[in-house]
């Protein structure tokens, strides 16, 4: 990589502060950061951000190097951000989620030279780096303060006076379908053009808007989607504890923060609503808010619109490769159900069969995607490239349709799809139907091993409350929308389900268990 600005200065991550001087949408005094134990002003962000650039420089650490992070939420991860950005280094945000072996694996595949951590989650990181060859150099900052030692590298005099620059701004990892973690190369013109198309879509974003990081910082929702916009029109970004997530704690910290904009997941809205049930939750402040992640069950957007009439709901759909595909808001949730809506300015779509063909209006087709905001690959994986992207086109990995008007409906991940009997069935289908079942709280659907269909479609279940409905009630239920080939031959009541990338449900695994319980079950028969 070239240590000098590409040909088009100001198109790239450090331009959102401002590459040679502050940024003039930005106020020195306006608060860019707020979080549970801190604030930041804009010019305290550029100016700790640049100190932390050549801090980084002098380090040793040349354009190109990885940095991570391994920290719960908090605003120092933007601070190091945009340092990166500064000094043409890549941020590589770590889950505290995972194992030491999972950590490991991530380090070892990315090399980071430079690790900060807090002090809880450090014996995390030593056991990761226990069998490092070449450990990097760690940084650890306390609980609730920044801590001397990441304080003398945010504090230094003398800021780097001219950028440097690398493509690969971010490295994010998601989980794989082979169980190694993939690492998303996300390019600095990349970000920047989504968070331009975002800013386009979000309304009422300026810089009176403060949008809520309601998600874990080391995901594309905090890291790209909510604040890169924000930060770029001039608005306060405000970041949601890691710990004890709770309906009236959201509220609480809206409140506090006087928040106008917030990603909430489908989940977090079902907990909300019965929250609100028991005692109305102060959300007065909050304009818009926007859901996608996971199946938005068409009832539950109607019940959310419904609820919070004062609100504007709008949905996404895109995954951390793709930036936002597509978007549906206000009244056209309701009027199309089940919609993730119309692509989005500056994006593409196709849906292909298995040969690579476009499939016609109204039939199912796997999900492509090509566009300036699209990711160009994943980091030191050249098979999963070649799996991936084709022509400048990017493979989803779900299964939609699109309607006449260009209304895309998903109706499944690729790998979930259940062949049964030689019909394809499409769990989110199944999904939509039982959840508007009144004793279900949450359902999945998969597929378990049958001798005589191949597969046949089981129906984990959450209910509201223990023996709330029996598993004919839910066959019964779905029978009287879908036709009978689709109805669950099995339904399996669970208390939680499992769960990958915070909030998705881990379908491979429930198939697990499901096809345990339902071979249990057949034994004790």
């Amino acid at each position: 990589m070239s240590d000098v600005l590409p040909p088009l200065p100001g198109s790239t991550v450090s331009s959102i502060l401002g590459e040679h001087s502050p940024q003039a949408f930005h106020r020195p005094d306006k608060t860019a950061l707020v979080w549970e134990h801190g604030s930041r002003t804009y010019a305290d962000l550029r100016r700790r951000a640049l100190s932390l650039a050549a801090a980084l420089r002098r380090m040793g650490l040349e354009t190109g190097d990885r940095v991570a992070t391994l920290l719960y939420n908090r605003g120092e991860t933007f601070e190091l951000y945009f340092a990166c950005a500064y000094a043409g280094l890549t941020l590589v945000p770590v889950s505290f989620r995972l194992t030491p072996v999972e950590v490991a694996s991530i380090l070892g595949d990315c090399q980071p030279r430079v690790v900060f951590t807090e002090t809880e989650l450090a014996p995390l990181l030593a056991d990761a780096l226990a069998a490092a060859a070449t450990p990097p150099v760690v940084v650890t900052l306390e609980a609730t303060a920044s801590g001397a030692a990441y304080e003398e590298l945010a504090t230094s005099p003398e800021g780097l006076s001219t950028p440097y620059y690398t493509d690969a701004q971010m490295i994010l990892y998601t989980s794989g379908t082979t169980g190694k973690p993939k690492g998303v190369v996300m390019r600095s013109t990349a970000i920047m053009w989504c968070a331009f198309q975002q800013i386009t879509q979000f309304r009422g974003l300026d810089d009176k808007a403060v949008m809520l990081l309601n998600a874990p910082m080391f995901n594309t929702a905090a890291m790209n989607e909510s604040s890169i916009p924000t930060f770029l029109v001039g608005g306060t970004v405000a970041i949601m504890p890691s710990k004890g997530w709770s309906p009236e704690r959201l509220a609480a910290h809206i409140a506090q923060w006087k928040v106008t904009h917030v990603l909430i997941f489908p989940s977090m809205f079902r907990q909300m609503i019965e929250a609100d049930e028991r005692s109305r939750l102060p959300l007065d402040t909050v304009k818009w808010w926007y859901t996608g992640g996971e199946n938005c069950a068409p009832a539950l957007m109607a019940e959310v619109r419904r609820r919070w009439p004062g609100v504007h709901l709008a949905i996404s759909y895109g995954s951390t490769e793709s930036g936002m595909a597509t978007l549906v808001e206000g009244e056209d949730i309701e009027r199309r159900p089940g919609t993730v809506g119309r692509v989005t300015a500056g994006q593409a779509i196709r849906l292909l069969d298995a040969e690579g063909r476009d499939v016609p209006v109204g039939e199912v087709g796997e999900v492509w995607t090509a566009g300036p905001a699209v990711a160009r690959g994943y980091w030191n994986a050249p098979e999963l490239d070649a799996q991936t992207v084709r022509d400048g086109w990017l493979k989803i990995g779900d299964l939609a349709r699109m309607d006449e008007d260009g209304w895309f409906y998903i109706v499944g991940r690729a790998k979930d799809l259940i062949i049964s009997k030689g019909q394809n069935i499409y769990p989110a289908e199944i999904e939509n139907v039982i959840r508007q079942h009144a004793a279900v709280r949450d359902v999945a659907v998969v597929g378990v091993p049958d001798p005589e269909f191949g597969e046949a479609v089981c129906a984990a279940v959450i209910l509201r409350s223990p023996g709330a409905a029996t598993a004919e009630e839910i066959v019964a239920h779905t029978v009287k929308s879908l036709a009978s080939y689709k109805k669950p031959r099995h339904v399996v009541f669970l208390d939680a389900f499992p769960i990958r990338n915070t909030t998705k449900v881990d379908k491979a695994e429930l198939a697990r268990i499901c096809a345990a319980q339902v071979a249990a079950a057949k034994q004790e028969a």
